[in-house]
C-alpha cells in the first residue's frame, strides 16, 4: 500500500543527540510519521531535497528576554532566522508587581504575536511579595523561578533568607530554581569604588565584576538549594572559576545544571574593549582562557544547555557605560556561531551540539520526546542546515531592532535554509513565512527532577 506524506525532507543526514543518519524524513499534519533510510517511492505533497545538508531537531533557545526592543513577536521572528523553533521566554515580574496576572498577560501577548512555540519561566524580583503565587504558576504550566543574586542597586537582588524560602517552595511542587550568579553587595561596591578613583569603566568592567565572586554566588546557591532539596539551574555561567562548583555538586549526585551562552564561548574582554558600551553584559565578558574551559565544560557535561540570553538593546559604542543598559541581542547568531567554532573546529561533535541545544532543553522542561528528537511520533520540528554556506555576520544581515551584533564583521560557515515547526515551513529561501498567532503555548514539567 501506498503511504502518503504531506512533506517529505530526502537525501539528508539527521543529527539527533545519539548519532547521525542518513534517512528521509515523512511528515504528516503537525508529527512526523516516518523515518527510514529511503522514502522514494512513496507521494508527499512537498518534498525537500535535503542532500548534502543536516537535518535537525528543532532548536531551542531557552533564555530570551521579549521585553525590550524585541517583543514577543519580533523576537520569534528573529530567533525563527537562526534556526530556532522553541523558546522559553523569562516572563519578569518586577517590584509591585503580582506574578499571575503577569504571567497571563504574557501568555496571551505570545499567543496573538509569536510565530514560534513557546513556554515561560517566572523571574521574581520581590520574593518575598510573590512567592505565595508560586503554587499557582505551577497550574498554568510554569515550573522554573528565577532570582537574581545581583543588582542591589537596582533593588532587583534577592537575599539569601527569600532564596531559601522560594527554594523551600519550588521544591514542594516539584519545580526547577533558576539563579543569576553574582555576588550583589560587593560587585556594588566595586562599582562605587571605581566611580569614586574614576577608573576607566570599559577597561575595568570585569574587575568590578570578578569571576570568583560569580563562582562564589553559584556555590551560594548550591548549598542553599541542597539545604531545601530543590533542583538548581544556574543561567550564564561566564568563566572556567564556575565550573569547579558546578562538577562538585554533579559529582555528589545533586540536581544542578549548568547553562552558558554564545557569547561567553565566542567572545572576550577584548570584545568589550572594542564595543564599549554595546558589549555590557553581566556577568561580563571574560578571557579566551574562560572560553576554551567552557568548551571543555561542554564536551565533559559540566554545561548541559547553551541559550542566549537574548536581551536586544538599542546602544551605541560610545554611550556613557556606566548609564548603559545590560544585554545583546544573540539568538539570530547563536546556533550559527556555535556550530562554526564548535564543531568546525573540533571542540564539540555534532551530536553534542543537538543535546545542548535540543535533546536536553527539551528533556529538561519535560518537552520530550515531543520536541528534541528527529523520531516517529515528535512534533514536525526540523531543521535544515547547509554546513557549506560561507558568510559574513553584520547587522545588515541580522534582524533584530537593536541595530548591532558583537559579530560585527565575522565569518562563519553553516547555516540555516529551511525551518519547519509542526508541519509548516516558517524559513525558507531567507524568508519567513510563518504568521504570528500561529504558535502554541506549552505547559513545562520538571517533576522529573525529583524521581
Amino acid at each position: 500500500m501506498t503511504e502518503f506524506f504531506d512533506i517529505v525532507v530526502r537525501g539528508g543526514l539527521i543529527v539527533n543527540g545519539d548519532g547521525i543518519n542518513q534517512a528521509d524524513v515523512g511528515i504528516n499534519g503537525e508529527k512526523i510519521t516516518a523515518v527510514a533510510p529511503d522514502l522514494g517511492d512513496h507521494q508527499a505533497k512537498k518534498v525537500i531535497d535535503a542532500s548534502g545538508k543536516y537535518v535537525f531537531p528543532g532548536l531551542f533557545d531557552v533564555h530570551t528576554h521579549p521585553v525590550y526592543s524585541d517583543d514577543m513577536g519580533k523576537l520569534s521572528e528573529v530567533a525563527a532566522y537562526g534556526g530556532i523553533t522553541t523558546l522559553i521566554h523569562y516572563c519578569y515580574v518586577k517590584p509591585g508587581q503580582q506574578l499571575i496576572p503577569t504571567l497571563e498577560r504574557t501568555i496571551e501577548d505570545g499567543l496573538s504575536k509569536s510565530v514560534l512555540d513557546f513556554s515561560l519561566h517566572a523571574g521574581l524580583f520581590d520574593v518575598k511579595h510573590q512567592l505565595e503565587d508560586v503554587p499557582v504558576a505551577f497550574k498554568m504550566g510554569v515550573t522554573s523561578f528565577k532570582i537574581f543574586l545581583t543588582y542591589a542597586k537596582l533593588n532587583w537582588m534577592t537575599d539569601d533568607y527569600w532564596l531559601t524560602a522560594l527554594a523551600d517552595t519550588i521544591f514542594q511542587q516539584k519545580g526547577l530554581l533558576m539563579v543569576h550568579a553574582e555576588n550583589g553587595l560587593v560587585t556594588d561596591y566595586l562599582e562605587d569604588k571605581m566611580l569614586t578613583e574614576n577608573r576607566d569603566p570599559v577597561k575595568n568592567f570585569m574587575w568590578s565584576r570578578p569571576d570568583f565572586l560569580e563562582a562564589e554566588a553559584i556555590n551560594r546557591a548550591i548549598m542553599i538549594a541542597k539545604t531545601m532539596d530543590c533542583s538548581l539551574y544556574i543561567v550564564h555561567n561566564s568563566a572556567a572559576a564556575c565550573l569547579e562548583p558546578l562538577r562538585r555538586a554533579q559529582a555528589k549526585g545533586w540536581k544542578v545544571i549548568g547553562e552558558t551562552c554564545p557569547q561567553y564561548l565566542t567572545l572576550d574582554d577584548d570584545t568589550t574593549k572594542k564595543f564599549k558600551a554595546q558589549a555590557k553584559i553581566g556577568p561580563p565578558l571574560r578571557l579566551k582562557t574562560d572560553n576554551d574551559a567552557l568548551w571543555q565544560g561542554l564536551a565533559d557535561g559540566t554545561l548541559s544547555i547553551i541559550a542566549s540570553d537574548h536581551a536586544p538593546k538599542i546602544k551605541q559604542v560610545d554611550d556613557d557605560f556606566f548609564s548603559a543598559p545590560y544585554g545583546t541581542p544573540q539568538t539570530e547568531t547563536m546556533a550559527v556561531m556555535i556550530y562554526h567554532e564548535g564543531v568546525n573546529k573540533g571542540r564539540i561533535t555534532l551530536p553534542r551540539f543537538i543535546q545542548v541545544f535540543s535533546e536536553n532543553p527539551a528533556k529538561l522542561w519535560g518537552l520530550y520526546p515531543k520536541k528534541g528528537s528527529i523520531s516517529v511520533g515528535a512534533d514536525a520540528d526540523v531543521v535544515i542546515f547547509d554546513p557549506t554556506i560561507k558568510w559574513t555576520i553584520s547587522v545588515s544581515n541580522q534582524h533584530s531592532n537593536a541595530g548591532f551584533t558583537l559579530y560585527e564583521g565575522r565569518e562563519v560557515v553553516g547555516k540555516p535554509v529551511l525551518t519547519i515547526q509542526r508541519g509548516e515551513v516558517i524559513l525558507e529561501n531567507g524568508k519567513i513565512l510563518a504568521k504570528p498567532g500561529q504558535a502554541k503555548y506549552m505547559h513545562t514539567d520538571t517533576s522529573h527532577l525529583y524521581l
